[in-house]
């Protein structure tokens, strides 16, 4: 009995270890979903377990796939080709910002049976492709280098939000990453027209100048005759004020012509008009008063 019993027990220790040598850790980091999953069976893959943070065993028919719950940034470095309108191929890189919903990780794997960087290398990929080929020919290349990207960017953007979201990804940003790739017959006639379009700035802007110069000298010349214009006007003000002045106080005059006089007296005031002068002293102090007749 004792040797059966012996027999037994290594058996049972020769299974164990057995078993334990198919088994394999699987590691679950924080912020990430696991979905494991069996491999084999006529129901492989679709029975599985959403596994949280935390370290798992698994037998030697299960795997598991990880989906992190954060953003996710991704820029695919092969270029997406698609034809414009008028047969014009065009390349553009994409990049793209989304998550997983974390509720819906088991529905992302039962849609896709595939871990999160194969969903976004393949599966992803193809819808971006095939928004761009489907709405890139809808604009001829002028549209589109005139500003139609943003608006085929915002085309495939809500493709892949419709097509993504009910199976637990949601895409929060797509974006162009650098400039896109015409044929160079294009990049000619593109550089053409933005020189064209320069030069005509340039010329406009030259007129600009000239009128604003030429209003310049205009204001300059207005300025110029109203200060003359008003100069004038105060000097002829002047001029009436002091003649109503000297009107209003006729002996001004005659202290003017006395302040004049170099000590001989005038005898004629112009022509052969004499003018008379009448000579008063009064207490040592000489004042001359002379009358002109056009004042009498």
């Amino acid at each position: 009995m004792n040797i059966r019993k012996g027999i037994i027990g290594i058996a049972l220790a020769v299974v164990a270890l057995v078993g334990l040598s198919g088994c394999e850790r699987a590691y679950v980091p924080a912020g990430t979903a696991g979905i494991k999953v069996d491999l084999y069976g006529g129901d492989k893959g679709v029975q599985n377990e959403r596994l949280n943070t935390g370290k798992y065993w698994l037998t030697w028919n299960e795997e598991v796939y990880l989906f992190p719950l954060f953003k996710q940034l991704h820029q695919y470095e092969q270029p997406f080709i698609f034809q414009t309108s008028d047969s014009m191929t065009v390349a553009a890189s994409v990049g793209i910002e989304y998550r997983v919903m974390e509720d819906k990780v088991i529905e992302v794997f039962k849609t896709y049976r595939k871990g999160v960087q194969e969903v976004t290398d393949n599966n992803i990929r193809q819808l971006i492709a095939d928004s761009l080929i489907n709405h890139g020919s809808e604009m001829n290349v002028d549209r589109l280098s005139a500003g139609g990207k943003t608006e085929l960017l915002a085309a495939v953007t809500s493709d892949l939000r419709k097509q993504l979201a009910p199976v637990g990804i949601e895409i929060q940003k797509v974006s162009w990453l650098g400039k896109m790739e015409y044929p160079k017959e294009v990049v000619d006639a593109i550089n053409m027209k933005n020189r064209a379009v320069q030069e005509a700035q340039m010329r406009q802007n030259e007129v600009e100048k000239s009128r604003a110069e030429a209003d310049k000298a205009i204001e300059e010349a207005r300025g110029f005759a109203e200060s003359t214009k008003i100069k004038a006007i105060a000097e002829a003000e002047a001029i009436s004020l002091r003649g109503d002045a000297l009107r209003r106080n006729p002996e001004v005059i005659q202290l003017e012509a006395v302040n004049k006089l170099n000590g001989v007296t005038p005898q004629y005031m112009g022509g052969d008009t004499p003018l008379p002068f009448f000579v008063c002293i009064h207490r040592h102090k000489i004042a001359i008063t002379y009358f002109l007749k056009a004042f009498i």
